[in-house]
């Protein structure tokens, strides 16, 4: 089986070409991979902070504009936020966010995380105002190494450096993060995402699975699964970590890490801007639907869908081995321990989670992460 080559893949509508556009300008050789403090990390923030403005969003009346200063070394969060149209003096909120600085050159950062920033801003220009919400969409700073987990990390930063205007953590009604977007390397995975994180808050989670798209499929996946490594422990991924960490309600998307993730071959040529453009209005009919839902959300840190979570991964490993869709790279080993994982999906019992059917299907998870990434040894987890 061969890995998809996205240079062939049609950009068909005015918003694929848009995405098309800022990514091609985000993650040009101009800017030098955006790393933080950078001459292009601060082009970047000046483009964001242009296309903010250019779709509408208000700035921060705090702020006195669309930045946050996180240092004068780093540099800026940029925010931009949509208000309700119902002036309740007491807005709750939600919470669009995305990275957009990378690792510098020669590491030019297309999908990682150019992606995300792309559908952020053609999300915030087709999102009318909504009812008993504001939209707070964020392009985060810093999130890369070294300042992943520090104070200085641009989500961290802004979790408690919160605007006044958002009334504090507890009026955020979800928040929603995006990472690694636009990758494409499996034909089955084409027009795939994944959901994951929305478990841990019921009311949130039901609202996601009444989503639906002609032209994306989204797997439900719980967070378990991105981030308990076997043999490794427990690792966290990327923005959403502050807000789960302080029992937020969140979201995590992601079409997953490909053969080019951090490294120099991530460019814009690379990614599947159509899927990006049918994840921009599945994005904002979710959002629509978070907007009905005026009582808090809750967050339950222990709970997990597993039904649901052994439905998605069944789907997946099903795909993996099969003849014609196979994923590219696959060894004799990985496929015989991907056979034995298509068996077990086949005939586990979901009605209760218990510690050894989660640990095998994190192994499984990993196992197709590993897979998809291209990374040796993928038959040992």
């Amino acid at each position: 089986m061969e890995a998809i080559d996205p240079r062939f893949l049609p950009i068909t509508t005015t918003s694929g070409q848009r995405l098309h556009g800022h990514v091609s300008f985000l993650a040009s050789p101009a800017l030098s991979g955006r790393q933080p403090g950078s001459p292009g990390n601060r082009q970047a923030a000046h483009y964001i902070e242009e296309q903010f403005r250019a779709v509408g969003l208000h700035p921060l009346p705090s702020l006195g504009g669309y930045r946050q200063v996180i240092s004068p070394k780093i540099g800026d969060n940029l925010l931009g936020f949509i208000p309700p149209t119902t002036d309740t003096g007491a807005a709750r909120w939600i919470v669009i966010g995305a990275h957009f600085d990378h690792l510098g050159y020669p590491f030019l950062g297309a999908d990682d995380n150019a992606s995300s920033v792309a559908i952020l801003i053609e999300t915030a220009r087709h999102m009318a105002a909504l009812t008993h919400h504001g939209i707070l969409f964020v392009a985060f700073n810093s999130e890369e190494s070294p300042y992943f987990g520090t104070a200085e990390m641009g989500s961290q930063f802004l979790f408690h450096h919160l605007p006044p205007e958002l009334g504090g953590a507890a009026n955020l009604q979800a928040v929603i993060i995006m990472d690694l977007m636009g990758g494409v390397h499996w034909a089955a995975a084409k027009d795939a995402i994944f959901a994951i994180g929305a478990e841990k808050s019921p009311a949130l989670y039901r609202r996601l699975k009444q989503t639906s798209a002609s032209s994306l499929k989204v797997f439900p996946v719980g967070i378990h699964l991105v981030e308990e490594i076997p043999g490794i422990g427990h690792k966290a991924f990327s923005d959403y970590d502050v807000f789960r960490n302080h029992g937020l309600p969140f979201l995590f998307l992601s079409a997953g890490r490909t053969p080019r993730y951090h490294t120099a071959g991530d460019v814009a040529s690379t990614l599947h801007y159509e899927r990006m453009a049918a994840a921009v209005e599945w994005l904002r009919t979710l959002t629509v639907l978070i907007d009905q839902d005026e009582a808090p959300y809750g967050f339950h840190a222990e709970r997990v869908e597993l039904a649901d979570e052994v439905a998605s991964f069944r789907e997946i490993v099903d795909h993996a081995t099969q003849d014609g869709t196979i994923i590219p790279g696959t060894s004799r080993w990985s496929l015989h321990k991907l056979r034995q994982d298509a068996e077990w999906l086949r005939n586990v019992d979901t009605a209760v989670p218990t510690p050894e059917t989660l640990d095998r299907l994190e192994r499984i998870s990993i196992r197709v992460q590993c897979l998809m990434a291209d990374y040796s040894g993928c038959f040992t987890f």
